[in-house]
């Protein structure tokens, strides 16, 4: 499988890159970023553990550069943000290049978008698109999910998230932040969807 990871120098897209490194059925990484030096430093050092690394240049404000780039992977994995300004480019490009799309998008807004005005053209042209599978919402949505099915009758769920102030440094990561952060959020209770 040939993987490209936008933002794959990020703080979170470079641990997108070292755990498909170590992927047996991962043959290619391509580390697509503005960030060339840090891009360049993370595929020297994930060198010789398995896949082919490649860093590419990318510009993710040019839309005809984000197809360019994505065209011929079998997978866009995505971590670039902040995602209020890049998920809907981002998925849009993944479904013109032919590709499938994964991302760990948390803003909801974005998510909310894409799954309103991009799953028809998705499902017309054969492309699977995974939004929201970062921490929370994501993985931590699914175990939550898992665990209320194997009990009788699940009456609450509360997700808690943690971040700590050194988590991550880049000014997407504080762009995203204060985003999420300073407007209402999404709820889902019972069979209806509400704001808080």
């Amino acid at each position: 499988m040939n993987v490209i990871v936008l933002g794959g120098a990020g703080d979170m897209g470079s641990q997108a890159v070292e755990t498909l490194a170590y992927c047996p059925d991962v043959r290619r990484i391509t580390i697509a970023d503005k960030n060339i030096p840090k891009a360049e430093s993370l595929a020297r050092r994930l060198t010789g553990i398995g896949p082919e690394i490649i860093v590419r240049p990318m510009d993710a404000r040019n839309y005809n550069d984000v197809v360019e780039a994505i065209r011929g992977h079998d997978v866009a994995a995505s971590a670039l943000g902040p995602f209020y300004r890049f998920e809907m480019p981002l998925v849009r490009a993944a479904i013109d290049a032919g590709v499938d799309y994964i991302s760990i998008c948390d803003d909801w807004i974005a998510a909310k978008q894409v799954i309103e005005e991009l799953d028809n053209l998705a499902r017309q042209r054969g492309r699977r698109i995974i939004i929201g599978m970062g921490t929370s919402p994501g993985l931590s949505n699914l175990a939550v999910a898992y665990l209320a099915r194997q009990m009788d009758k699940p009456l609450q769920a509360t997700i808690t998230v943690y971040q700590p102030p050194e988590s991550g440094h880049g000014m997407a990561v504080l762009q995203h932040v204060l985003f999420i952060y300073g407007g209402p959020a999404p709820v889902w209770r019972q069979s209806w969807l509400e704001m808080v």
